[in-house]
C-alpha cells in the first residue's frame, strides 16, 4: 500500500474534496482522483460513495480512515525520532487538556516553554476527558492531561498535581460566612452541574452518594466561565476544582466551602501518553519542565525515549 496513496486518501477526508485535497498537497485533481483509484482497485472495494453535493465514506473507507490515520502518525513519529536525537530544541508537540487545566494551568508554563524553546511548536485542544483518551489511544495528539477519576490503566500516567474540588456558593450564602457546611444540606438546594461529560458527572455522583443523596440538578453548562456567573448570582452551587475560580474566591464573590460530613475532596491532575509511544527529545523536555514546574515529578526522573 503506497503511502502516498494514504496520505492523498486522508487529505480527501479531512477537507472533503477532492479539488481541495489537490491544492494542499500540491498536486492536481486528476493526480488525486488516479491515487484514491488506485488504492481502491488495491483494496477492491470503492472508499467513497460519491453525490453530486458531497462525498461521503463507504464502510471500507471508515475502516482504513482510522488506519491510516496511525500508520501516518507513525511514519511522522519515525520522522521525528530520526531528526530530533540530539538537543529536542525543535519539534513539534500536539496535546488535549480538560479546560480546567488548559485555561487556568498551562498558559503560564506554556508562555514560559515558548521562552526557552521557541522552536518548538505546541498545538492544544480543550476537550472532555473522555474524548482525551481517545485521541491518546488512537495517537491524533501526544500527549493528554486529564483528571484521576478517569481510570486510565491503558495508558502511562504521570500526578501533575492535586486538584482540590470544592462546592462554590455566592458571597451571600448562608455558608459564606463560616466557610463551611454539610454536603446534605447543600444537596437541598439547587445545582449547577459543570460539564456534559458522562465521566465528570459519575465523580460528582459519586461525591453525594456518600450521604445518600444526589443533586438536584438545576443547570448544566459546559463552560465553567458560566458556571461561575450562575453561582454568583445565586441561583445555585456548584463543585468544581478551585483552580477554576482562584481569580473569584480572591476578590471574594465566590467562596469555596468546606464540606463537614464528609472527607475532603480531591483528585491528581494527570498527564497521559501511550505505553507504546516514541517521546522524541523534544516531547520528553516538555515532559519534565512540565511536571517540574508544577511540582509532582522527582528531579531526576527518566522518561523513556532516545538514549
Amino acid at each position: 500500500m503506497d503511502l502516498t496513496h494514504l496520505k492523498s486518501f486522508k487529505q480527501v477526508v479531512d477537507t472533503g474534496s477532492f479539488t481541495k485535497a489537490a491544492g494542499a498537497l500540491h498536486v492536481t485533481q486528476p493526480a488525486i482522483s488516479h491515487q484514491i483509484r488506485s488504492l481502491e482497485t488495491h483494496l477492491g472495494h470503492p472508499l467513497f460513495e460519491r453525490t453530486r453535493r458531497q462525498i461521503r465514506l463507504t464502510q471500507v473507507g471508515e475502516v482504513l480512515y482510522g488506519y491510516a490515520q496511525r500508520i501516518l502518525n507513525l511514519v511522522g513519529e519515525a520522522e521525528s525520532a530520526i531528526d530530533d536525537i540530539s538537543s529536542g530544541e525543535t519539534g513539534h508537540i500536539s496535546i488535549a487538556a480538560i479546560g480546567t487545566s488548559a485555561i487556568y494551568v498551562l498558559p503560564d508554563f506554556l508562555y514560559s516553554f515558548r521562552l526557552t524553546h521557541p522552536n518548538v511548536h505546541v498545538s492544544l485542544l480543550t476537550l472532555g476527558g473522555e474524548e482525551i483518551m481517545d485521541m491518546v489511544r488512537t495517537d491524533q495528539v501526544d500527549l493528554g492531561i486529564i483528571g484521576s477519576h478517569m481510570g486510565v490503566p491503558d495508558l502511562e500516567t504521570v500526578a501533575l498535581f492535586e486538584d482540590q474540588i470544592r462546592p462554590l456558593v455566592h458571597r451571600d450564602h448562608p455558608a459564606a460566612r463560616l466557610r463551611s457546611a454539610s454536603l446534605a444540606d447543600l444537596a437541598t438546594e439547587p445545582f449547577i452541574q459543570f460539564g456534559s461529560w458522562a465521566s465528570w458527572k459519575q465523580y460528582v455522583l459519586s461525591i453525594f452518594a456518600q450521604i445518600g443523596a444526589e443533586p438536584l440538578e438545576q443547570f448544566q453548562v459546559d463552560s465553567i466561565d458560566a458556571v461561575k456567573r450562575l453561582v454568583e448570582r445565586g441561583l445555585g452551587f456548584t463543585i468544581a476544582p478551585i483552580v477554576a475560580a482562584k481569580d473569584e474566591i480572591y476578590n471574594g464573590s465566590l467562596v469555596p466551602i468546606e464540606l463537614t460530613d464528609i472527607p475532603p475532596v480531591s483528585r491528581d491532575v494527570l498527564l497521559i501518553y501511550r505505553r507504546d509511544k516514541y517521546l522524541t527529545e523534544s516531547i520528553r523536555v516538555f515532559i519534565t519542565e512540565l511536571v517540574e514546574a508544577l511540582g509532582k515529578l522527582p528531579l531526576g526522573t527518566t522518561l523513556p525515549g532516545p538514549q
